[in-house]
């Protein structure tokens, strides 16, 4: 006879979300472990062309591989994880939305405006759910921050200050705005996300700036090691936010809003006025640093396919934060003059 505790276990294996992941990364990797312990998913199948990564997958979870993509989608999944090069985006975001599926999707999207709305359209049209990776939406920190913006607690948000920085300026051989779109679309896409996020406005005008001071290599790459952007929101308030590839001391981030009635500060907790970070520091990476906030986004989009509900950022906080990132980055080209931000015509099913 099946016991109560055996019928409840075994309805909700069968009540999870099925999601099958491309890409078995270092990232990948991490939402692989996060569905794995997902009270609403479970990883079904694992897609990547590296035979390695295949026989990773398979030895740590015992899940179903493929080298195929057509093979992997056939398979009785619900959703896609993408978690694959970023060039590579665009071609997985379209054929899982032509083979019905819900996807989850790390950014960017595409590298230009036009073939990323033009991907999202069919994402659109083929009514399927879409999520983008913007993980600080789902970060326990950041959520507190806007429940208390949300409250009036600081009074009306006029300034949100931001700065991400990285350890190293990734694989060289990764290095080409064709490949992983540039510090912009790479890493301060994220901080413009987030000041929509939490200020609760749009921009209407940016002027961005940077330099290679470090890996100066990457100048011959038309890349940069370091920025910054300036945004002007509507009602009155503005955006300021910095990134940067060298901090020896590790992954770092943190980020601040201030308001007519307080602030609210955003980050690793410190003991003392004054710190000093050095290269030895036991700093935390950036899978340490949001690591709540990988698994929650991905628990947030299983929920949305299992109650049919929507999901969060969506489309168009994934189209917009791509063109503030490419603003900034013609900004950047253009002696940071500033750029006027024109709204976007929301993605309508055709």
């Amino acid at each position: 006879m099946l016991s109560f505790d055996n019928f409840r276990q075994e309805n909700s294996v069968m009540s999870k979300v099925r999601l099958g992941l491309i890409g078995f990364g270092r990232l990948g990797s991490i939402h692989a472990r996060n569905i794995v312990n997902s009270e609403n998913a479970e990883l079904y199948a694992v897609c990547d062309t590296a035979e390695e990564a295949l026989e990773n997958a398979k030895k740590t979870h015992g899940v179903q591989t493929y080298s195929e993509m057509d093979d992997f989608l056939a398979q009785p999944i619900d959703g896609v994880i993408i978690a694959s090069n970023t060039h590579l985006h665009l071609e997985h975001i379209r054929v899982a939305a032509k083979a019905g599926k819900h996807i989850f999707t790390e950014k960017p999207i595409g590298l230009t405006m036009e073939e990323t709305d033009t991907v999202l359209q069919e994402v659109v049209d083929a009514g399927v759910k879409f999520q983008i990776g913007f993980q600080r939406r789902w970060d326990p920190r950041f959520l507190k921050a806007k429940k208390a913006i949300q409250s009036g607690e600081i009074g009306e948000p006029v300034l949100y200050k931001a700065y991400g920085r990285d350890p190293n300026a990734s694989n060289p051989a990764n290095w080409g705005l064709d490949k992983n779109g540039g510090l912009y679309l790479n890493a301060a896409i994220h901080d413009y996300d987030a000041a929509r996020f939490l200020m609760e406005r749009e921009a209407i005008k940016l002027s961005a700036t940077g330099a290679a001071l470090v890996h100066t290599e990457l100048a011959r790459f038309h890349d940069i090691d370091t920025c910054s952007t300036t945004l002007f929101l509507e009602r009155n308030a503005m955006a300021m936010t910095e990134w940067s590839r060298y901090a020896a001391y590790g992954y770092d981030v943190a980020a601040e809003v201030i308001g007519t009635e307080g602030a609210i500060q955003i980050g690793r907790e410190r003991t003392d006025p004054v710190v000093v970070l050095h290269k030895n520091d036991d700093a935390p990476g950036v899978f340490e640093e949001f690591g709540d906030a990988y698994a929650a986004e991905l628990e947030g989009f299983a929920r949305s396919i299992s109650e049919d509900s929507p999901t969060s950022p969506g489309v168009e906080d994934a189209r917009i934060a791509l063109q503030l990132a490419l603003l900034a980055r013609e900004s950047f080209d253009n002696d940071n003059k500033f750029v006027t931000v024109a709204p976007l015509r929301p993605l309508e099913k055709q």
